[in-house]
């Protein structure tokens, strides 16, 4: 997750807009990151993943609402990140964790950055 984590990092930071291709990328290989290891994450893997599905939620959305030929694309990146960040809120709630902790977890990384 801390690949993921710091090539979001890197995104936030730039002054331009990744293409596409890059962001679809990024995306496809997270997903399945996402899929085949979600049972393993520990505490710290799920806060930093819901981060980085709550971001690429956003940015997608945002591509989505503009006339392009990938707006669709985008509109349902923007729904299956949607649905992991619930996912993670709900696994991490499961474990013990309150939605005041997992937000100042969130708080926490969106600081960092």
């Amino acid at each position: 997750m801390d690949k993921y984590f710091a090539k979001i990092k890197e995104y936030l930071a730039m002054d331009t807009e990744i293409s596409y291709e890059e962001f679809a990328g990024f995306y496809a290989d997270f997903m399945e990151n996402l899929n085949k290891n979600f049972q393993d994450l520990d505490r710290d893997a799920l806060i930093k993943g819901r981060f980085i599905c709550s971001i690429l939620q956003a940015n997608s959305l945002d591509r989505s609402k503009r006339k392009t030929s990938v707006a669709k694309r985008y509109k349902k990146m923007a729904e299956k990140s949607g649905f992991w960040t619930g996912a993670i809120k709900h696994r991490l709630l499961k474990e013990g964790m309150t939605a005041i902790e997992i937000d100042k977890a969130d708080q926490a990384l969106h600081e960092s950055i």
